[in-house]
C-alpha cells in the first residue's frame, strides 16, 4: 500500500481543516460530564482513542436510560467495536437525540474527525436534561 506523504498538498490542508475543528474545550466539557454521568474514571489515552470501542458511551447511556444497550462488547475485535458505537447511536436516537445530531460510527472508529463526536454527546447532554434527568448538565 503507498504511503501517503505527510504535510503536503491537500493532505496537509485537510489535516489542517480538521485540526481548525477540533475544540479541546468543548471535548473536555463532555469528558467532564460523562465521567460525572458514569461515575467512572475517564478511560486512559487520548479522547478518540478512549471512546473509539464505544463501550464508555455505551455504559453512559445506560445511566441515562437503564438498559439502553443491553449488550457491550468486550472483545477487542473491529467488528465488535463497530457495533458498541452502532448500538450507542441507536440508543441516542430512542433517546430523542435527532439524528442530525448524530455522528457516523467511522468518524469515532476511524478517528476521522472528533468534533461530530463531541457535537453528539453535547446533543445527549441536552437531550438528558429535556427528558428531566437532574443530574449534572454538560459544558458547567
Amino acid at each position: 500500500m503507498a504511503e501517503r506523504p505527510k504535510g503536503f498538498g491537500m493532505t496537509a490542508e485537510l489535516q489542517a481543516k480538521k485540526a481548525a475543528k477540533r475544540d479541546t474545550t468543548l471535548e473536555n466539557q463532555a469528558r467532564d460530564w460523562m465521567k460525572a454521568v458514569s461515575g467512572e474514571s475517564f478511560p486512559a489515552g487520548s479522547y478518540e482513542e478512549a471512546l473509539k470501542d464505544g463501550v464508555y458511551l455505551c455504559k453512559v447511556i445506560n445511566k441515562l436510560q437503564p438498559g439502553s444497550v443491553p449488550k457491550i462488547n468486550t472483545v477487542k475485535m473491529g467488528f465488535m467495536l463497530m457495533e458498541n458505537i452502532n448500538n450507542f447511536l441507536d440508543a441516542c436516537a430512542r433517546y430523542g437525540v435527532p439524528k442530525a445530531d448524530l455522528f457516523q460510527t467511522t468518524e469515532l472508529y476511524e478517528a476521522e474527525s472528533t468534533h461530530p463526536v463531541t457535537a453528539t454527546i453535547h446533543a445527549l447532554g441536552r437531550q438528558a436534561y429535556k427528558n428531566g434527568y437532574d443530574g449534572p448538565v454538560i459544558g458547567q
